[in-house]
């Protein structure tokens, strides 16, 4: 069903030829008055309507810190949506000088679109394509996705930022459902743009989920809940629920590990416990030792299984998401990787000294990258990891196996999807679009950023390279970023010589 239209009205007589084009414009949300502002396309010029920051939850502070997330209250006085929203979630991150960035008053939506409706349109409503961020549940931003080459072609972009990380996923009480609480502030975000999206000219009929990564890990697992009503279709972009390391997490060892760092640290509890603290002392929950002993890479604070079956949102396991399969089979589906997905995780191995001793210890990389399900020391942990090395090495390890050991950590990256491709169609007759990318070009800033004093020549499109392809402002924020702490550059040209 869509929404009714909205009333539209301006600060400054806004009129629908354009007279200013840096007018600000209003928009009646259930909230209240949200203000915006124009911008203009990169290419073509075109000229859009931004709303940034604008609030689907309330602030997840206090009382709601660690809390599912709530719907936001209503506005007394027009919110001002006019300027760049760069609020990200609490998290840490290499780009920011001394590790930490963003703030826990985060759960905001950036929205774009060609045309706000009018009273005497009768265009149809437009699509509208809902990005959300990746970077393993542990960092990302919304504000460097910018909607360019999207709007060119007329579609509404929305970016959501959500809580990662230690204030996304750690879960303090055992006995209550708050868990999980950064996938469920996606979910609270689509309800948001379910019900006001008409207000933009957005049909909340044709809302698309576009994400890659652990992002897409996600998506393609709320096609198994109920919320998949909340929208019509979804692009899968390197990831799916297969992956080997979703739910891996010890998340009550986590909990106990950080109350103990912070006992040692001189804080009560992890309730009032300042965020930059939380976030130096998360990042100390895993040593070594763990690494070894583990069969998974350990992020602290990742995905969690819940146990409540009536109200989770997460099932215990895969069998129990292959059983809701054929319930959204009628949803399109659009689902691929890049042709060489592990270049930004093997291409550093060969700044490492040790790289080459490394690789002949081929048992000690099989639990960090393959997932493997037999617990490390075991027989069966050595016989897989042989299997494994016979398969990809074939002759013995050298200073030539880079390739080999490439090609084998690409695959860890598109066996879940290839896995999830084929248990959809064994239980759907609907069609699954399937792509692989492998263009290069001056957008595949990944791979530029790996590559960067290397001295390797690699073929295809790394981790993340066709996101650029999607959106200029990805592309210029991390093309920004290597002109400044990156010598030689590693993007060359402007955006204009790609054309």
């Amino acid at each position: 069903m869509r929404l009714p239209k909205a009333t539209v009205s301006s600060q400054n007589d806004w009129r629908t030829d354009f007279m200013e084009a840096e007018c600000n414009v209003q928009v009646k949300i259930d909230q209240g008055i949200l203000v915006g502002t124009t911008e203009e396309t990169l290419f073509e010029g075109k000229i859009y309507f931004a709303f940034y920051g604008v609030p689907f939850a309330r602030p997840p502070l206090g009382k709601l810190r660690f809390k599912n997330p709530k719907p936001p209250l209503k506005w007394k006085y027009p919110f001002d949506g006019t300027t760049e929203f760069h609020g990200a979630c609490a998290q840490s991150h290499i780009v920011h000088k001394h590790g930490l960035y963003g703030v826990e008053d985060c759960l905001h939506l950036n929205i774009y679109t060609p045309e706000l409706p009018k009273h005497t349109n009768t265009r149809p409503m437009r699509a509208v394509i809902l990005w959300i961020h990746g970077y393993a549940f542990t960092s990302g931003f919304s504000h460097i996705h910018g909607p360019d080459f999207l709007i060119d072609n007329d579609i509404i972009v929305v970016t959501l930022t959500h809580r990662i990380g230690v204030f996304g996923f750690m879960k303090l009480n055992e006995t209550d459902n708050h868990t999980n609480m950064g996938l469920k502030d996606i979910i609270r975000g689509l309800k948001w743009i379910h019900r006001n999206i008409g207000a933009f000219g957005g049909n909340n009929d044709n809302i698309t989920i576009m994400s890659s990564g652990s992002a897409a890990t996600f998506v393609s697992l709320l096609l198994t809940t109920k919320f998949r009503k909340l929208f019509a279709k979804v692009i899968i972009q390197s990831g799916s629920m297969f992956a080997p390391s979703l739910f891996h997490n010890d998340h009550q060892f986590e909990k106990n590990k950080l109350e103990q760092y912070l006992k040692q640290n001189g804080f009560k509890n992890i309730s009032s416990t300042p965020s930059s603290d939380l976030l130096t002392l998360s990042s100390k929950i895993y040593n070594k030792n763990d690494f070894m002993n583990t069969q998974m890479p350990l992020i602290p604070f990742m995905p969690i299984k819940e146990t409540n079956a009536m109200n989770s949102l997460l099932h215990q396991d895969s069998p129990e998401f292959v059983k809701t399969f054929k319930k959204f089979s009628e949803i399109p589906i659009l689902i691929g990787f890049n042709s060489r997905e592990g270049i930004t995780e093997v291409v550093p191995f060969i700044h490492n000294p040790g790289y080459l001793k490394l690789l002949k210890a081929f048992k000690y990389i099989v639990p960090f990258f393959g997932g493997c399900s037999y617990k490390y020391g075991t027989q069966e942990y050595y016989d897989i990891g042989e299997v494994i090395k016979k398969r990809y090495f074939k002759d013995d390890i050298n200073e030539q196996s880079f390739d080999d050991f490439l090609t084998y950590v690409s695959d860890l990256y598109k066996f879940p999807i290839y896995k999830f491709i084929q248990t959809y169609l064994n239980l759907s007759d609907n069609p699954m679009y399937v792509y692989k990318f492998n263009y290069v070009g001056k957008f595949n800033v990944a791979k530029a950023t790996a590559i960067a004093g290397a001295n390797v020549k690699i073929k295809g499109a790394a981790h993340g390279d066709e996101i650029c392809y999607k959106e200029l402002k990805m592309y210029t924020f991390w093309n920004d970023l290597y002109e400044k702490y990156y010598k030689p550059h590693i993007c060359h040209g402007t955006v204009k010589e790609e054309l």
